[in-house]
């Protein structure tokens, strides 16, 4: 995925889609236990998850 800024998250990266959730989760996106499924745009948390794992070594660029 990329954001038009030259960010990029490979989605088949080991942790990519964990981080991801692990947002949506610090920010009480996701539902209660047993809680009804929620539909959420992942753009919201993108520009958090890449800019921890660019701050991690992490980061994709469109330039490799």
């Amino acid at each position: 995925m990329a954001d038009g800024r030259g960010n990029l998250l490979n989605l088949r990266e080991p942790g990519v889609v964990r981080a991801l959730v692990d947002e949506a989760d610090r920010r009480g996106l996701l539902p209660a236990p047993g809680g009804a499924p929620v539909e959420l745009d992942g753009w919201d948390v993108f520009p958090a998850v890449a800019a921890a794992r660019a701050a991690d070594g992490r980061r994709l660029t469109a330039d490799g």
